[in-house]
């Protein structure tokens, strides 16, 4: 059984990441690219809620007792093929395992349009992920 607590926490978590990043993508384009406040926030709030949708996931995996993921995106799939998380949903999320190694690793090289676009179009997805693990709790 999965810890509800455990994963209740950090869905909170997500959800208070995702609140600071609904508001920072209300900035307009040109703000958002020259100002390292702004988009430094979106950085590491964006960093923040993606390793805790990982967490969330890892911790979903261990209790089920599913394959042993190699890598970050592993993780994601294996929820995905075992319908812990739709397909659908699980193609969505992979490229956003890809934008949190960046800005994990390649934090000097990040592209500040892409950062944007990202907050613009994939949050809801985020949202997705929160509502399909709360049905497995």
């Amino acid at each position: 059984m999965v810890d509800t607590l455990v994963v209740t926490k950090r869905l909170n978590k997500l959800r208070e990441y995702l609140g600071f990043l609904k508001t920072l993508r209300r900035e307009p384009k040109e703000r958002f690219a020259s100002d390292p406040f702004v988009y430094g926030s979106a950085e590491r709030y964006l960093q923040l809620a993606i390793q805790a949708l990982l967490d969330i996931a890892n911790h979903i995996l261990s209790d089920r007792k599913l394959k042993e993921p190699q890598e970050y995106r592993d993780v994601i799939k294996i929820l995905g093929d075992n319908g812990l998380l739709s397909r659908e949903l699980a193609r969505k999320l992979l490229p956003l395992v890809g934008l949190r190694n960046m800005l994990v690793h390649d934090y000097m090289d990040i592209d500040r349009e892409r950062l944007y676009e990202a907050l613009q179009r994939e949050l809801g997805d985020f949202e997705e992920f929160a509502k399909e693990v709360g049905k497995l709790l």
